[in-house]
């Protein structure tokens, strides 16, 4: 593989105007780094180039910013990191299919994406036979490797080598040949350490020394402290309740709450914590080297500081609990049920019945797109949700009459927790669930309101699902007019 060596600018001169192009990238981990800066410069250059970009959920906030900012993309899939290309999605200016991570591969399948001219994939070795070693993310990446007719490998060398043997890749077989997953328990491996990629479609292999690394902040605020006792109080009585002590294995997303909840796990009482995720950060790691973790598979791993740090000083750790895999084994469908799994996701809004907006702003504008919760609450053991009661200093109200759009649906929503209150959904009726997610979950601010609405929406059919469409979303219409969701 050494003759194909090249320098970025000529690895990324196969890529032509109008050409569909795979980036690798799972929670913005393990994207290429240079490609789409040589993109970027011939683009500013004067050059006709636009493109259509995949990628195994997003590439980093540098990469897609830059792409979004040179105009270069006509399209984009299936999740936004830069802010600039979420204003030129809401803009119409991009094409932006937002999509669910676990339908992804049934997609590219279908040939619904387009057919795949170049996937530019980040790696930390390639193998003389055409064997991939990615870096800090699995992802989409094999599939899209192997629908690809060219493949360029970025070897990046700042990434810590004791990635090499972390990852575990399995490509169930498509129907009519499916077969079941062999895997069992969150920690077996079921597959290779690599990406098997026909060495012919390799056409270059282009050397970079950039470092990725994430920061971490603890959360500040102190209603996260709320949300989070009240949801390791609701966990320890499930436990006892259900599960003879234990937890089974957790699924969590990334942000400050996702930050608290993990910080609050490391002074419970729980252990032998086992996650199974998209992707895994800092938190997660803290807890490993605490004693605290059992088992962890993922997509990716995200590398603040301090977890490259470790990484390298103590590799043995993370190789003795956690795995990395593609997006068929650790968004299944099937392997997040057999493993019973908790899901535990968080939203921008969330209405009187459960359902959930976890994507766009007044159900127009999107910020990063849905990603796998909805996979993970559909499949999961167990559906939480998690969120304040309100935001922006109580002028909006995050338990709404109706919300503005739909990620979760509230049949895949088992209990909802505020910094309020605990309501378990669970076995109760429309009726019974709008009641308790205004009298327990809702701001203080907010339940009379709410509660009026309620009363107007029976009134005025009632049904099995009673709602006032005129009524509906009129506090959003009053957020957009007036800045607030309060009433006069």
């Amino acid at each position: 593989m050494r003759d194909r060596i090249a320098p970025a600018e000529t690895a990324a001169g196969i890529i032509k105007d109008g050409m569909t192009v795979f980036f690798s990238g799972y929670t913005a981990c393990g994207y290429p780094k240079l490609i789409g800066g040589e993109l970027v410069r011939r683009k500013k250059a004067g050059e006709k180039l636009k493109i259509s970009l995949t990628a195994g959920a997003q590439v980093g906030q540098d990469v897609s910013e830059a792409l979004a900012e040179a105009d270069l993309l006509d399209r984009c899939t299936p999740l936004i990191e830069s802010k600039t290309l979420a204003r030129r999605a809401n803009a119409g200016q991009v094409h932006y299919v937002e999509q669910q991570m676990a339908k992804l591969p049934r997609l590219l399948r279908s040939g619904k994406l387009g057919h795949i001219d170049v996937a530019v994939v980040e790696a930390i070795g390639v193998t003389a036979d055409g064997g991939v070693i990615p870096s800090n993310s699995v992802g989409m990446t094999p599939a899209f490797l192997e629908a690809a007719d060219q493949v360029i490998v970025e070897l990046n060398l700042a990434q810590p080598e004791a990635l090499r043997g972390l990852h575990d890749v399995y490509l169930p077989a498509a129907p009519p040949n499916a077969r079941p997953i062999p895997l069992i328990s969150v920690k077996e491996r079921i597959g290779v350490p690599y990406i098997k990629v026909d060495p012919a479609k390799i056409r270059y292999i282009v050397e970079s020394n950039v470092v990725e690394e994430e920061s971490t902040e603890a959360p500040k605020d102190s209603f996260f402290k709320s949300i989070t006792d009240n949801l390791l109080g609701f966990l320890e009585h499930e436990a006892k309740r259900n599960w003879r002590g234990r937890l089974f294995p957790i699924q969590t997303g990334f942000g400050n709450l996702t930050n608290a909840f993990l910080i609050a796990l490391g002074e419970s009482r729980f252990s032998d914590l086992e996650f199974f995720c998209g992707g895994v950060s800092e938190g997660h790691v803290r807890l490993m080297e605490r004693g605290k973790v059992k088992a962890v598979s993922a997509g990716s791993l995200k590398l603040s500081p301090h977890v490259a740090e470790k990484l390298r000083s103590d590799p043995k750790l993370f190789h003795d609990l956690m795995v990395l895999r593609n997006t068929e084994i650790c968004n299944g469908a099937e392997t997040v049920s057999r493993l019973g799994v908790i899901a535990i996701n968080t939203g921008i809004e969330v209405d009187i019945y459960g359902n959930l907006n976890a994507s766009h702003i007044t159900g127009s504008r999107v910020v990063n797109g849905l990603g796998g919760g909805a996979n993970f609450a559909q499949n999961a053991l167990l559906s939480v949700v998690v969120i304040p009661s309100a935001a922006k200093g109580g002028d909006i109200s995050s338990v709404v009459p109706m919300v503005s759009h739909h990620d979760i649906i509230e049949h895949d929503v088992d209990v909802l927790i505020t910094e309020n209150g605990i309501a378990d959904l669970r076995g109760l009726d429309e009726l019974e669930r709008a009641r308790a997610i205004i009298d327990t979950c809702a701001h203080p601010s907010y339940r009379d309101a709410l509660n009026q609405y309620l009363q107007k929406a029976v009134a005025a059919g009632g049904g099995h699902h009673p709602v006032c469409l005129p009524e509906a979303l009129h506090w959003h219409e009053r957020l957009r007019e007036t800045g607030s969701m309060r009433q006069k």
